[in-house]
């Protein structure tokens, strides 16, 4: 989900929650001076008064930096330090922010997690703190379902989150409206609404009692698993349902657009929001660790069968390649230095940029996938699973 903030001299826009293809689109905007300033936020209470404070300090040490180099890019760094005063804005956050800007072009972008503090100047936007949640491959899209309403959760095993968008939260009765006795059309009819719209309205199936109840129940799940399956596309993200038995099983039926992973057997609307994302949140957590130990088997094959490497200059050179399926990032540490690709070299340099987002941009670009091992079990700071 994405809109435009209009502006005469740049291009400015906010989307939440970035998937790996937004990520990609983000790097065509890297020229010149590329600045990256990535915070925690406050989502509620007294404590979004610090929001602002927080990103008053990052802003301004970016400017400093840009001073320093006296570059043309400092005008918009002034002109966004006025976000400080946008008191909506810093009250509507989420776990994290991060905003990138370039010669004409911002992006900001709320995420689902806290990435740290941190601000960069460079050649390079610095995507490595959240390039592998946007991946996918270490969350979880979860469907809270029950026949009155579906509900849908993002989660990356620290954070669980309701998407909120034009689509979800929805209701049995938003889409499966009153059957009109003139047309008498089947549950599986479509009509669309308003001059070349794209909404369509399910009509209530024949007939009187248990025939008619399922096939307006069919007819609910099988749009749900189309909305969902909009919701995944391009995307690397499994799908788990929290729904009693009877719906899991219905739904698998009706909704042949998607695939369940696992089924949390619990009604939804017999919890509380916060029980409901707890048991969401535990989930995640365990699913990540099992994906943990799964991967690890995969890197250790590929490195044996020398279609991997843990070796940091070889995975950055086999990023520079377009070798990199999977890029995988242990311990939070930068390697500052230098990456010639013409030259094949890679070089330490404390002058240089942060090589591990280097990979990870180069890794984005080529297609491949970036994953963070949530047990750090690997003292190194990447490793990788090669295409070929």
């Amino acid at each position: 989900m994405s809109h435009f903030i209009a502006n005469s001299e740049r291009t400015s826009t906010v989307i939440a929650f970035p998937t790996k293809t937004q990520l990609t689109e983000l790097l065509t905007h890297e020229k010149g001076d590329c600045v990256s300033i990535l915070m925690g936020t406050y989502q509620a209470g007294r404590d979004t008064n610090q929001n602002p404070i927080r990103f008053k300090n990052l802003v301004h040490q970016a400017i400093g930096e840009l001073k320093k180099k006296d570059s043309p890019l400092l005008p918009q760094l002034e002109e966004l330090a006025k976000l400080e005063h946008d008191s909506t804005f810093w009250q509507n956050q989420t776990a994290g922010l991060a905003i990138y800007v370039s010669e004409g072009f911002e992006e900001r972008v709320l995420l689902s997690h806290d990435p740290g503090e941190t601000v960069s100047v460079s050649s390079e936007f610095n995507l490595r703190p959240i390039a592998s949640v946007a991946c996918g491959e270490t969350n979880l899209m979860t469907l809270a379902l029950s026949w009155e309403r579906a509900r849908l959760f993002r989660s990356d095993g620290h954070t669980t989150l309701e998407i909120e968008d034009d689509i979800f939260p929805l209701t049995m009765d938003e889409l499966v409206t009153a059957r009109d006795p003139e047309k008498q059309l089947q549950y599986s009819s479509h009509e669309t609404l308003g001059g070349g719209g794209s909404e369509t309205v399910m009509y209530h199936g024949h007939g009187n009692g248990e025939d008619k109840i399922e096939a307006d129940r069919r007819a609910y799940l099988s749009r749900v698993g189309e909305y969902v399956a909009k919701r995944l596309y391009n995307t690397d993200q499994q799908l788990v349902a929290v729904a009693t038995e009877e719906v899991a099983g219905h739904f698998d039926a009706a909704a042949e657009a998607v695939e369940l992973t696992q089924c949390i057997h619990v009604s939804p609307d017999g919890l509380s929001d916060s029980q409901l994302k707890a048991r969401i949140n535990a989930f995640a957590k365990e699913h990540n660790q099992h994906n943990d130990d799964v991967i690890s088997e995969r890197l250790g094959s590929a490195i044996a069968d020398k279609q991997g490497s843990n070796d940091w200059k070889e995975v950055v050179l086999a990023a520079t390649e377009g070798r990199v399926d999977t890029l995988l990032l242990g311990e939070d540490q930068p390697i500052v230095g230098r990456c010639d690709e013409a030259k094949h070299q890679v070089t330490l340099d404390e002058d240089g940029t942060d090589l591990v987002n280097t990979a990870v941009r180069l890794t984005l670009k080529s297609g491949g996938t970036v994953r963070e091992l949530q047990s750090n079990s690997s003292k190194q700071p990447m490793a990788a699973i090669f295409r070929y």
